[in-house]
């Protein structure tokens, strides 16, 4: 699967079978896991490779490891965990890469192909295994490489595409949530049990099940058990919505639907999509790869280099997801992880010295890549985000390690979460995040030290570009010494409002925002929130470092500040709302980011 097409940056590739104390595996789609390993005798899943790394790993530990991966698509089925004894060491590495020149993916989808019955109008019928026997009920579609939109109304190029509230809302006591639209707009659709309405609020969304519709009254009531989310951004007269999954919605080329009784799904072809040479596929895993060592011994000098990860899922809560900000929702305070924070392709926890080169991790049902607690000196450098549903790349932990209790508290703090630290996010091509959580970026940095996010493509996004920071107050916190440069960020702000093309939170000391180029920075016209900027500074925002930005063509001003004030940062040569001479910004265009974008 080729999905970037951009120059990356020569890197210090790493030396495979040819130097000296090194050991290489090989895995190909036709290989024996019960073969060598060898590259004439090659394992046939990455899991048994897995397992051989492991066991030589114990017994040479002086030699580094390589695991070549030969052209083709591995369907995991399950996550590839790798514990502390999976990695290096300081001296030694672990690297899992393609062969040169190979297009290797591993997937956590399956494939589905149209049977027999396709009619005149191109629509495909297939069925899903397991679907009607309660086993599983994937919730996004990839047709040839692309997003298949889950049947929808109002369609997605309708005028508007949305429908607005009327009135309603959740009650105080939390025991039903019910909005008002035009009476008549509504009607009881068919698999109303399964039907969701996705509601755009100020700068996020909500998206819960439907319980019952009565169109005479305009009323549409939603499935309990319901959470107070954020009070200043709960779905309210003005908002609009647009409702999802149901048969009735299928009318246009792109969309699908998959009843969960009988596991049959029905697909609109696009123009040229041909049911005998166009593939299908549909996600099972939540992961694809987790990294989870421990404080005391945490996964070390891993790497992967040149490998596609896609289709992954994200089962939708029974309380919905009603987005915060960045695409969380914490559910209250007993939600368990998985339901605060959508689960990621590929999750790093107590990593130290691991990287991710040149890969493309694309198709998610949530987050694409995750960097959290004890992660250090971790890189994710010349990759290709593409069409996650969430997030793009998160790096940082939600919770402030430094945060002291309230004089008088009662109730202990959470257990504090250790700081990532020295982090570089770095030419990269991140775009087309947030496809079904509108509340995404694409870069978030949360609590965390030393972080770089420069010379990254960052564009086609639904909110903002790049978030960093993660404190509603002016107090000094944990995190600094963020780097934010040569970045160009572009066609952001798309759906929903209260965002920029990079939007900061907190005190965060010793943070530089350098030449970096924004422009494009959208707003839609149903949005209701606050103004789109460039660059927003809100509450607390302190510290910076502002040179040599160049922010133009954005829906209002170019900078924006909400409880904090432009004197507490330096500002050195920024072009600020005007587009700059030609020759200044081409020769800007060549210093920031990757110069291609995804296909």
């Amino acid at each position: 699967m080729q999905i970037c097409r951009f120059a990356c940056v020569s890197l210090a590739v790493f030396a495979l079978a040819a130097a000296c104390g090194a050991k290489e595996f090989h895995v190909a789609p036709k290989g024996l896991d019960g073969a060598y390993g060898m590259a004439g005798a090659p394992f046939a899943t990455p899991k048994r490779a897995l397992e051989a790394v492991r066991a030589h790993r114990a017994a040479h530990p002086d030699e580094d490891v390589t695991v070549v991966l030969h052209a083709g698509t591995y369907r995991l089925e399950e996550p590839l965990v790798f514990g502390p004894e999976d990695g290096g060491s300081a001296e030694r590495s672990v690297t899992w890469t393609a062969a040169e020149g190979d297009e290797v993916t591993l997937s956590g989808g399956t494939p589905v192909r149209p049977g027999s019955k396709v009619t005149e109008a191109g629509v495909w019928h297939a069925g899903v295994p397991g679907v009607a026997e309660g086993e599983w009920y994937p919730r996004h579609l990839w047709v040839d490489g692309k997003r298949a939109v889950r049947a929808r109304w109002p369609n997605a190029d309708a005028d508007p595409p949305y429908v607005q509230i009327a009135g309603g809302g959740l009650a105080k006591d939390l025991k039903d949530f019910t909005l008002q639209f035009k009476p008549g707009s509504v009607k009881r659709w068919k698999g109303l049990a399964d039907t969701e309405i996705v509601v755009l609020k100020l700068w996020s969304a909500l998206r819960k099940r439907v319980a019952r519709v009565d169109p005479k009254a305009g009323t549409v009531t939603l499935r309990p058990p319901h959470v107070q989310g954020s009070r200043s951004n709960c779905a309210r007269k003005g908002m609009w919505v647009y409702f999802e999954n149901s048969a009735d919605f299928l009318d246009a080329p792109g969309e699908w639907f998959l009843d969960p009784a009988s596991g049959h799904l029905t697909y609109g072809a696009r123009l040229g999509e041909s049911p005998s040479t166009s593939i299908g596929v549909v996600p099972r895993l939540k992961r694809l790869v987790v990294l989870e060592g421990t404080k005391v011994r945490p996964v070390r000098n891993l790497h992967f280099v040149g490998l596609t990860f896609a289709h992954t899922d994200w089962p939708l809560p029974e309380a919905g997801h009603d987005g915060r900000q960045a695409f969380f929702w914490y559910g209250g305070r007993d939600a368990p992880e998985e339901v605060a924070f959508p689960a990621s392709a590929l999750h790093w926890r107590w990593a130290e010295g691991c990287s991710l080169q040149r890969c493309t991790v694309a198709h998610t049902g949530a987050t694409a890549v995750r960097l959290e607690e004890g992660c250090k000196r971790c890189d994710v450098l010349d990759c290709c985000i593409v069409d996650a549903a969430g997030n793009g790349v998160m790096a940082g932990v939600h919770r402030d390690p430094g945060r002291r209790p309230k004089e008088g508290a009662t109730a202990p703090l959470p257990r504090a979460p250790e700081l990532p630290q020295n982090i570089r996010i770095q030419r990269c091509v991140i775009e087309r995040c947030g496809a079904t959580f509108p509340g995404a970026v694409g870069v978030w940095v949360g609590f965390a030290r030393d972080v770089e996010v420069s010379h990254n493509r960052v564009s086609d996004l639904p909110y903002t570009g790049i978030s960093i920071g993660w404190q509603w107050n002016p107090s000094p916190t944990s995190a600094a010494g963020f780097t934010v440069a040569r970045n160009h960020i572009d066609e952001c702000m798309q759906l929903v409002g209260d965002g920029g093309g990079i939007y900061s939170l907190g005190w965060i000391p010793g943070t530089v925002l350098e030449g970096n180029l924004i422009h494009a920075i959208r707003r839609n016209p149903q949005c209701i929130g606050a103004p789109n900027n460039g660059i927003f500074f809100d509450q607390g925002s302190k510290g910076f470092v502002m040179k040599q930005n160049v922010i133009f063509d954005t829906a209002a001003d170019a900078n924006r500040f909400n409880q904090c004030k432009k004197e507490w940062h330096t500002w050195e040569d920024n072009v600020l709302g005007a587009k700059p001479p030609a020759a200044r910004l081409e020769a800007l265009k060549r210093t920031v980011g990757p110069q291609g974008k995804a296909d």
